[in-house]
């Protein structure tokens, strides 16, 4: 005779979002689907017109590099020899006022002033580095 009865299995019941949780969700993404459909085409927008700005004033530089050069009579020379910062050259630089460089030497090194006495110590336990053997 046995005083317990077999376990029964558990009943499971699947419970999925509410029709109105579906609901909720279905409007969020729809909002979310325009919001960005609209953001996206307002970027492409400022986007085309910073490039069509960008454009046009790389045309502007491009005639005014034209007109330079067509202004300066021998090209494109005279503006790079008229620099405020021009690099120039001296070919006439004696040895003497030449500017060299010299072996870097190593700075001697002073004695060491250090001096360990040995003799005051006792080679016992307590004292000094012990190491055992």
């Amino acid at each position: 005779m046995c005083l317990f009865k077999a376990p029964k299995a558990p009943e499971i019941v699947y419970q999925g979002p509410s029709a109105e949780d579906v609901a909720a969700s279905t409007a969020a993404l729809e909002d979310f689907k325009t919001t960005t459909a609209a953001n996206t085409a307002a970027f492409q927008t400022s986007i085309n017109e910073q490039i069509t700005a960008a454009q046009d004033s790389t045309a502007s530089l491009m005639q005014q590099i034209t007109d330079t050069q067509a202004n300066s009579g021998a090209g494109i020379d005279n503006i790079i020899n008229d620099a405020p910062y021009a690099v120039v050259t001296e070919d006439n630089v004696t040895p003497e006022d030449a500017q060299t460089t010299q072996k870097i030497s190593k700075k001697k090194k002073k004695p060491s002033t250090l001096r360990i006495a040995t003799g005051g110590l006792s080679a016992s336990s307590g004292t000094g580095v012990n190491y055992g053997v």
